[in-house]
Parts: structure tokens; sequence; C-alpha cells
């Protein structure tokens, strides 16, 4: 039940979920890859299952919110997704794939490394070279993903 309350702490308003599977039907990657039910991930949270956090089908979500557009009961399972998520990572139980995606924005401002033929690429279009963004972004980055820069 610690789960449960975690949880509810954090956005009360999953209690209003009645399990209508609204938002199952909206989750795009339900429809087209499978493993992630929305409602079921919610279902299991509300029942107190404290493993439910280190679910990998948590991570599937596309971030579409199309399950918030169409809840009936203005549960927000997308908040709800990402409220587990977050709990998740505090744990320690986010993928490593995840953590050091965040950490290299928090680092550079950049989701993706910069390479020699992006460069090439961008000169022959005509476009700038990129640089990486300094100061405010930055900080600003590692403190909203939570991570600090190395």
């Amino acid at each position: 039940m610690k789960a449960r309350r975690e949880l509810l702490a954090e956005i009360p308003e999953a209690k209003k979920c009645f399990q209508c599977s609204t938002c199952a039907a909206s989750c795009v990657v339900l429809r087209y890859s499978g493993g992630l039910n929305p409602r079921v991930l919610i279902m299991r949270a509300l029942c107190g299952d404290a493993e439910v956090v280190a679910s990998a089908d948590l991570w599937k979500c596309a971030t579409c919110a199309q399950c918030d557009e169409r809840c009936p009961q203005g549960v927000n399972p997308f908040a709800v997704l990402m409220t587990l998520k977050n709990i998740a990572a505090r744990k320690g139980l986010a993928p490593e794939s995840r953590v050091s995606a965040a950490r290299m924005i928090a680092e550079t401002g950049l989701a993706f490394p910069m390479s020699a033929s992006v460069d090439q690429r961008r000169e022959r279009l005509g476009l700038e070279p990129m640089s990486v963004p300094t100061g405010d972004l930055t900080r600003t980055v590692s403190l909203a993903c939570d991570v600090e820069p190395r």
C-alpha cells in the first residue's frame, strides 16, 4: 500500500480512475507494438503493487498524451505514467539509456552527440556550424532533469 500512497500523494486524481480502458484504447504504443497498457499500469499502482515502477513497459510510453485527451474522468493517465517514471528514477530504476540521455542534455544541451558528419551536412546546406549551448540553458536543463552535470 506504500506504492499507492506514494502515487496518490503526487497525483491524487489517479484515484478517480474507474478502469474504463479509454486510455488503453487511445494508446498508439499498445495499438502498434503492444506491451504498454496504461490502464493496467494505473490499476497496479492503485492496488499498491510496488513493482509497477520496475516495469519495463512503463518506459515504452510515446508521450503523445492521447490518453489524457480522451480520459472521461480527468485522471490524466499521462501524468500518472510520468509520475511513476519519476518515482522509478528516484529509486534508481530508470533504464541506463534514459539516465545517460538526460545527463547528456544536462551537460551539453543536446539530445544527441554532435559529429563531424552533421557538421559536414550543415556546411553543404549552407547552415552555420552547431555549437554547444552554454550558460543558463545547461543549468536549466540540469535542474529540470534533476541530473547533475559531471
